[in-house]
Formats: C-alpha cells, structure tokens, sequence
C-alpha cells in the first residue's frame, strides 16, 4: 500500500515553466490515485481555475492542509523551500525539492528527472530522510516578548537603511562573550552554513553536525571570527546603542530593532525532515555546487 495519498505542489510563484511542470506532475500523480493540492501561489489566477474545473484537484493555502498531508514537493529554488519548510515543520510532513533555481543545496533533484524520482520515491520508497534543524528567536522588549519567527538557514541581524554600524553583545547560557561593533552577526544553522554564512567567511558545517555558527559581518575588530558553538546553548543578542536595526529570518522575514531589545536564540525543537533520492551524497552536491572539482590552470 502507497505511504503518501495526499501530496501538495509548492512551487515558485510567476515561473512559466514551473508552472507548466506543476500540471504535468499533477497529471502524473493523479494517474497514481494520489490525491493532489496544490498551493495557490504556484499558478496564475486563470490557471488556478482551470486547474479546479478542468483537473479536479484542490488548489489554496498549504496551510490549510497541514493535517492531511504526507507530501510536500517544492519546485523551485532554495528560497522557494525555505518559504514552504516553516510553514510545515512543526507537522513532521517530508519535504522534496526539485530544482528550479540557480544553485540548489537543498532542492537536488533535477527538474527533468522529477517523474522518475517521484515514481522510485512513491512507488518503491526507496528514499532517505534527512533531519534539518531550524532556529527558532524571540524579540524582547521590556520584558515581553513582541515578536517570533523560526529559520530555517540563518537568523541575521544587521544595521537598516541608515549606513552606521551597529553595537551589542551576545551571551551564550547566561555567560558573557563578546561585545561587537559591526555590520551586523549572523546566526547559521548547519543546512545555512552554504548561504550568507559561507559568504561572510563561516565554516561549512554537514547538514547532521548538532552546532550553530555565529559569524560576525564586517566587524570593526579583526579579531572577531565565526565562533560554533553546540545546538543546545541559549544565545542572547543584546543591542546596546541606538541605531537603525533589523532582525532577518531566511532572508524573507524581517522586523525592526529598538535600543536595549533583546533577541533570545536555540534550536527549535522540530525538525524538518528533508526527503533525498536514494542516491543522494551532500559531499557529491558540494563538489557540484562549489565547483570543488574543478582544476586550477
């Protein structure tokens, strides 16, 4: 008996061809007897109606079905899957990435190998399941908590529209390290480690590794460098001098900061799990991705 009887699409919303590949894959599982939903913002209003009439399937809010589903595909690019993983971690549903976008740490199937994939994950389970754990933050202000979001790759808290560095200290478990003035600190989990961390000069970090990177962002000391620390700490942001100031989650999520507000940081307590083809090998999609084979001339 097939595990996965409810299936949503999430794809990138404006693309042609995803949302060409949406309605091809659709068919194809249709013909399977699967049970098919797909997120609205993936179509264009006239193929979102067509879709209902003429094809039968469910088309909204892929939060509205967060408790039926066995299934998410994401097409797209990383963005696109960090977009859908917070909206679905906390209901333990896998998530597959097919890759629509430019490098794809995270969405490794090829966009023209998505059927057969599909059929050898479905039809055969012949996959893995990857856990990626996610970092959940708390904004303080006067002792009240105003503001939370979870991330997926990375926490950043950097200086606004105004060019000033900003100033602040971080604490990890209730212990003092450091006091910073730079552009901005960015908080990195292990599946961030090859985003906005690695381009700030943080370490890669495998995907299973329990740790978090704190990597500093043009600190004024030379002094400061990435610091990982385990996943089970407590790490406090505390901003000591007024200045225009912003606190980013995955890049797609954003709230200002006012003098003294205090952002809390740790793990959070679910788990995505990430859904790899049976041949799937991280080193492999670095090398690729990284073009670490490629020789110097």
């Amino acid at each position: 008996m097939m595990a996965f009887k409810h299936l949503a699409i999430f794809g990138k919303y404006g693309d042609p061809k995803i949302m060409e590949q949406v309605i091809h894959l659709t068919k194809h599982l249709q013909n399977m007897d699967i049970s098919v939903y797909i997120d609205c913002n993936s179509l264009s209003m006239d193929m979102q109606n067509g879709m209902c009439n003429v094809h039968n399937v469910i088309v909204g809010e892929l939060v509205d079905w967060l408790d039926i589903l066995d299934l998410v595909i994401v097409i797209g690019g990383d963005g696109t899957l960090l977009s859908a993983s917070r909206n679905i971690v906390n209901h333990d549903i896998p998530v597959i990435g097919v890759n629509h976008g430019k490098l794809g740490f995270m969405t490794d199937i090829a966009a023209e190998d998505i059927i057969s994939v599909l059929d050898d994950v479905l039809l055969n389970s012949n996959y893995a399941i990857e856990k990626r754990s996610l970092l959940s933050a708390d904004v303080i202000r006067e002792d009240k908590i105003i503001f939370s979001a979870v991330a997926l790759n990375d926490v950043v808290i950097s200086r606004g529209a105004i060019g000033h560095m900003i100033e602040f200290d971080i604490t990890i478990d209730g212990q003092f390290v450091l006091s910073q003035k730079s552009d901005g600190v960015i908080f990195s989990t292990p599946t961030g480690s090859t985003a906005y961390s690695l381009a700030a000069g943080g370490a890669i970090m495998h995907p299973r590794a329990n740790v978090l990177s704190i990597v500093p962002i043009c600190s004024q000391s030379m002094s400061n460098r990435p610091l990982i620390v385990h996943d089970d700490v407590v790490i406090e942001f505390l901003l000591i001098k007024e200045n225009a100031t912003q606190v980013h989650f995955d890049g797609q999520e954003a709230f200002n900061l006012s003098f003294q507000d205090r952002v809390i940081l740790k793990k959070h307590p679910k788990s995505l799990q990430l859904m790899h083809p049976h041949d799937y090998n991280y080193y492999r999609t670095l090398r690729k991705k990284l073009d670490w084979s490629k020789r110097v001339s």
